[in-house]
């Protein structure tokens, strides 16, 4: 999956998702590769895999904060776009209403 990222105009909403999932998988895979290697008996080796737990867990950390403000803003588009259809349907309605009401003469006597 290859998405290009836009020159001079920052990231777009479909590159940082893209971004977010392919981060994801690296994650993924560093946990499992952690996994594979077993756990190390010696110190240094105990401390190396602890540094590097740390480090995934940091990453985990940022990687589910970068989620959660990409899924508030996909909220706010899709609310922003709900106010925007409703006005603008509104508008429509009303000069319907107003077209009909020019058209019909007025019962007042």
């Amino acid at each position: 999956m290859v998405v290009e990222r836009p020159a001079n105009d920052g990231p777009t909403s479909e590159w940082l998702d893209a971004m977010v999932k392919k981060l994801m998988t690296i994650l993924e895979a560093q946990l499992q590769a952690v996994e594979a290697a077993g756990a190390k008996d010696d110190a240094r080796g105990r401390a190396a895999d602890a540094r590097t737990l740390s480090s995934l867990e940091r990453t985990l950390e940022r990687l589910a904060r970068l989620e959660r403000e990409r899924a508030a803003v996909r909220e706010k588009k899709v609310a922003e776009h709900a106010t925007a259809a409703r006005t603008a349907l509104e508008r429509r309605l009303d000069k319907r209403l107003a077209a009909l009401a020019a058209q019909k003469p007025s019962r007042k006597p």
